[in-house]
């Protein structure tokens, strides 16, 4: 408890996968229903090749974003496979977004017990509330309706440009919730994107453990309604 005495919490930032949602049922690559709804659409390409291209593209994006921190959109790695077989981006970009839109439909997610109540507790006191996500998949507006019953900021890495743990994601989100870094708290389960991302800008940090790792957090939760205890 002696943290929270000496540390005036204003804003809680959360991650998203396996801090406040987790994901359920389909295990295949993403890029498997994409393909059929591109063949739906009249795209006539050799799914052999069109895969090889695609896992090479998809190697290179997370080469990249490992150096870099540069995030990319899924649309734009699909896009780079076409225009490798000769595809105008002009051509096919209504028919890539729709394709992806096919495979996004297929990827479900659940909240965690007791993630919207945490929220609505944390809201009720008055913290103001963001969403701090790591994702390449563009996320619906009925899923980005439902974040803003509950989060005052909706920050996503292929929106912002780039990925935690690069700083540039957390003083952003933290500037649009009108909060300073060290009245200010990160949520999330990654001890790299999520706890070193947010220490390196001053914000104090929970580690959810929803894995056995070791971190530099400033506390460990073993679930979100923990969090209600200190703040």
């Amino acid at each position: 408890m002696e943290l929270w005495m000496i540390f005036e919490v204003k804003a809680v930032t959360f991650d998203d996968f396996l801090t406040l949602r987790y994901p359920v049922g389909e295990k295949e690559d993403i890029i498997y229903p994409i393909l059929k709804a591109l063949k739906r659409q009249g795209l006539d390409v050799d799914d052999k090749e069109f895969l090889k291209q695609y896992f090479k593209e998809d190697e290179l994006y997370h080469q990249r974003l490992k150096e870099t921190l540069r995030e990319s959109l899924l649309d734009d790695i699909v896009m780079s496979v076409l225009v490798a077989f000769g595809c105008k981006p002009k051509n096919v970009s209504g028919i890539v977004k729709e394709s992806v839109d096919c495979g996004l439909a297929t990827r479900k997610a659940k909240w965690f017990a007791n993630a919207k109540e945490t929220l609505t507790t944390l809201r009720e006191k008055g913290y103001r509330l963001g969403l701090i996500s790591n994702t390449h998949w563009r996320i619906s507006e009925n899923l980005r309706s439902d974040f803003r019953k509950f989060l005052d900021v909706i920050a996503l890495s292929y929106e912002h440009g780039y990925a935690k743990p690069h700083p540039s994601i957390f003083i952003a989100t933290l500037k649009e919730l009108g909060a300073r870094a060290n009245h200010s708290l990160h949520v999330g389960d990654d001890p790299i994107a999520d706890i070193q991302g947010a220490r390196s800008v001053g914000m104090k940090t929970a580690f959810i453990t929803r894995r056995e790792i070791k971190t530099e957090a400033d506390i460990e939760i073993k679930r979100l309604t923990d969090l209600t205890k200190f703040l």
